[in-house]
């Protein structure tokens, strides 16, 4: 089951971690998505600009026909996937299957 919001989140950015955080990408290196093993770090819409769609599903449930920008591991071991700002205000929350848990993020704008 997908979960999703729509927010303009501060500094035009998210993190996605397992609930009980993560180890935070020090610099996004002028690339919109950047990680480190515990934590995945995206660039959205500017803040001004409006709002981002943000979407959580299980990968088996997803097709968007959007452009596939990232593919990678992340470490989960609470089990847990949350979305959250910069500010750590938590938008959005999954249960997943493992302690690694694969992440797939794409973009349309």
């Amino acid at each position: 089951m997908a979960v999703s919001t729509r927010i303009a989140p501060p500094n035009s950015l998210i993190l996605i971690e397992d609930s009980n955080g993560g180890d935070v990408p020090t610099s996004m290196n002028r690339s919109l998505i950047v990680a480190t093993e515990s934590c995945i770090a995206v660039g959205c819409r500017c803040e001004v600009d409006g709002e981002t769609e943000i979407m959580l599903e299980h990968c088996s449930n997803v097709d968007t026909g959007d452009v596939l920008e990232f593919e990678g591991r992340l470490r989960t071991p609470s089990r847990r996937i949350t979305i959250r700002t910069t500010h750590d205000v938590t938008l959005l929350e999954m249960p997943v299957a493992g302690t690694m848990t694969t992440l797939r993020i794409w973009v349309n704008d």
